[in-house]
């Protein structure tokens, strides 16, 4: 799905999306109060696709902001469910085949971002290391 798919499709929630100039490294965010996603619109595409989702994985669990150890927690849960989201296992599989697991090119493939990829990764190593602890 694009990102003006997703933007059409959120347009049938309870959110408000918005595009803004937000602070270096802050690609986008999410308030809980005011039912609002504010994407950085100096962004690429692929980037506010990824962002979307994210924000949209905090809007479903009404996620709000937090510092600190629970924070942290959140965060992690939803860059796991946004990197579950976008990637097709079977697609990860034949690109990460096609480009000898090269992070950069298996998301350019993907049309996601590197962080998209790093995440999914971590989440095969945590199944492959349950896997293993299993045996």
């Amino acid at each position: 799905m694009t990102y003006g798919q997703m933007r059409h499709y959120a347009d049938t929630l309870n959110v408000t999306i918005s595009s803004a100039l937000l602070p270096a490294g802050m690609p986008g965010f999410y308030d809980e109060t005011t039912r609002t996603i504010l994407i950085d619109r100096q962004l690429i595409y692929c980037q506010k696709r990824c962002t979307l989702v994210h924000e949209l994985i905090h809007w479903q669990h009404a996620d709000a902001t937090r510092k600190g150890v629970y924070g942290a927690r959140l965060e992690r849960r939803t860059r796991r469910e946004t990197a579950l989201k976008l990637i097709n296992p079977l697609e990860y599989q034949t690109a990460e085949a096609m480009y000898e697991s090269n992070p950069y090119q298996i998301a350019c493939e993907l049309d996601v971002t590197i962080q998209i990829i790093n995440d999914y990764q971590l989440i095969l190593d945590s199944s492959h290391m349950h896997c293993k602890a299993q045996s």
